[in-house]
């Protein structure tokens, strides 16, 4: 797609942490203005303006890229010593914001990292771009920004899914790190009704769910429901995580995100916010006076996002899991949502969940010297390899190197 561009003449401001600098800002609109921010307080400062163009955005974005988890993680990550700096670029037109490629500086090994902003924990990373606006122009400009910047030696893009905005320019412009996903999902527009949504089980799966239902049955009565926010939804949410991470621990995996002591807060603070089109769903599973399985996810623009699914450890061989996900995907289509978002990694569970699939790259753009040898080592041969290596070890192998790290 070509795109018209500004005269080679037209100059515009960028402002870096409240210093203002002239600079060559060709692609940009005549009023157009770049900004760096990168304080808790300056992004709060963008709330209304950044919720505003969630609903003018070129395309419906997805809640990771909502001010709703923006805000939440600023909460509990952002006033504190995480080894990162907010860097959030933020295009305005006459004091008008429209455009937004949220990203934060981090710090590891001796390499300074530009990525998604509340990476790990998003899912998905994209701009937020004003429909009327040229996506291309902006991100070319931030680019020209960012190489201007010190101690910078690397962006990485991670799971940028093909539909997004970002996509075709990070096809063009950055390097593949070679680590091709898919997100799976499941079309709710197909069912006008819960008899249609039955109807997609064949015989096998439908035993197999009437199975599971029975042998929860002897340990009580079987209910499902979904929880208000406040206390008992937290320690629902405590329960959840806690057995998630007992559940890899037997198999000798690790979850940095399920790991980090600070996302329970963060969910707690999420699970609070207030925005439009933002919902924050928990629900539990119980059978008699007990929990067996949860999953947290939220409801955003016509999406349910499933974010994390759990079940008691100890009934893994019950597969309560299995009857949880279908009970949630006829609320979802209860609720009115469009899609059921299964998300990465495309794991062989969620094949009956979901009718398609959207796939997924990581991108990378050497900065510095260094990042010219982190990128194509590292992140393009060396974390592939392992990563790969590590999908396919035996758990009994994992455990054994999980031993061997604790001491």
């Amino acid at each position: 797609m070509a795109f018209k561009t500004a005269p080679s003449t037209a100059a515009s401001v960028a402002r870096y942490n409240g210093d203002t600098v002239a600079a060559n800002m060709a692609l940009l609109p005549q009023d157009g203005l770049l900004t760096l921010i990168t304080s808790v307080s300056h992004l709060d400062a963008l709330a209304k303006q950044w919720q505003n163009l969630e609903h003018d955005n070129a395309i419906t974005p997805t809640v990771f890229q909502s001010f709703a988890w923006t805000k939440s993680w600023a909460e509990n990550y952002g006033n504190v010593s995480v080894c990162s700096e907010i860097h959030v670029f933020a295009g305005f037109v006459a004091n008008r914001l429209v455009f937004v490629w949220p990203l934060m500086k981090t710090h590891h090994l001796g390499v300074s990292t530009l990525t998604w902003l509340t990476d790990p924990i998003g899912q998905y990373g994209d701009i937020l771009c004003a429909k009327d606006q040229n996506a291309v122009r902006w991100m070319s400009n931030t680019l020209q920004l960012i190489k201007r910047l010190k101690g910078i030696d690397i962006i990485r893009l991670r799971h940028v899914r093909e539909n997004c905005l970002v996509s075709a320019f990070a096809n063009a412009h950055f390097k593949d790190a070679n680590l091709h996903e898919q997100a799976p999902f499941l079309d709710l527009n197909t069912f006008s009704s819960e008899a249609d949504y039955d109807a997609r089980y064949n015989t096998q799966q439908r035993k197999r769910r009437k199975k599971i239902r029975s042998k929860l049955e002897e340990m009580g009565p079987v209910e499902f429901k979904s929880l208000v926010p406040g206390s008992v939804n937290d320690q629902a949410m405590n329960e959840a995580i806690a057995e998630k991470n007992l559940w890899l621990t037997e198999r000798g995996r690790f979850n940095r995100v399920l790991g980090c002591p600070r996302h329970v807060s963060f969910l707690k603070s999420l699970s609070r916010h207030r925005a439009e089109d933002f919902e924050f769903i928990t629900t539990e599973l119980r059978a008699g006076d007990k929990p067996v399985s949860w999953e947290i996810g939220f409801n955003y623009k016509g999406t349910h996002f499933a974010y994390i699914t759990s079940h008691v450890n100890a009934l893994t061989d019950l597969s309560p899991g299995r009857l949880h996900m279908d009970l949630s995907q006829r609320l979802a289509l209860a609720m009115k949502q469009q899609r059921f978002d299964l998300m990465v990694p495309n794991d062989t569970h969620k094949e009956s969940w979901c009718s398609a699939k959207v796939d997924t790259k990581d991108y990378y753009l050497p900065v510095s010297v260094i990042g010219k040898f982190y990128g194509p080592l590292y992140l393009s041969m060396i974390r592939p390899a392992m990563r790969k290596a590590y999908y396919k070890l035996p758990q009994n192998i994992l455990r054994f190197l999980q031993q061997l790290t604790r001491h």
